[in-house]
Parts: C-alpha cells; structure tokens; sequence
C-alpha cells in the first residue's frame, strides 16, 4: 500500500494526517470509495479556503494599462482625467497608479437618472 498525497495550492487536508499516520506504522484500510469521498472533501475544502482567502486579501492595484482596460478609455482620455482630478487615482513619483475597485465606483456614480418616471 503506498501512502497518497493530495497537495493542492499548498493544502493538504485531511490526506496529511493519514500520511502521518501510516509512516507511523498504523495500519489505516479505506475502500475505494472512502478515500475517493476523502479527496473530495479535502480538494472542496482547500477551493474554498483559497477562493475566500483571494478574495479578501488584496485589492488590484494596476496601471493605466488596467485603467484602459476597466474604463475602456484610452490612454490619453484618462490622462486627461486625471490632470483635472476627475478620476481616482493614486501617484507617487512618476508612478500612476489605479485601484479596481475605485474605478468600478467610479463607473458606477456615472450612472444617469431616468428621465420622466411613471406618476400615477
């Protein structure tokens, strides 16, 4: 019997404790099934640890490269905004720097009333 390793983006789960366990010289018997559910759950628990850890980690912070690509402004236009101050930025040198979620708002607040809503 060989001991398994299942690693995925550095997580080993449950699988560790098993393989600690056999290299103790404890005997561990699963059927096929058990360890295909064992894996399973390991990979499951490590895609959401790693989705939710992502997640909140950091915030992008980009270029005017990703500004473009967010905005869909070229490079000029928003040069040109952020000479007037008008979008969000962040500078430190020569260095332009965008956060995503600044651009998202920002995109956001350009939203237009309806005019004319139905009264009744």
């Amino acid at each position: 019997m060989f001991p398994i390793v299942l690693i995925y983006y550095g997580y080993s789960c449950e699988l560790q404790k098993i393989v600690r366990m056999i290299t103790k010289s404890i005997l561990i018997q699963l059927s096929s099934g058990d360890l295909e559910a064992l894996i399973f759950d390991c990979v499951d628990k490590a895609i959401k640890l790693n989705h939710s850890n992502s997640s909140n980690s950091f915030e992008e912070v980009g270029g005017i490269t990703m500004a473009e690509q967010i905005t869909r402004l070229s490079a000029a236009r928003i040069y040109t905004l952020v000479s007037k101050r008008l979008i969000p930025h962040k500078k430190r040198g020569n260095r332009l720097n965008f956060r995503r979620s600044e651009l998202l708002a920002w995109l956001d607040e350009g939203n237009r009333q309806q005019k004319g809503g139905l009264d009744v």
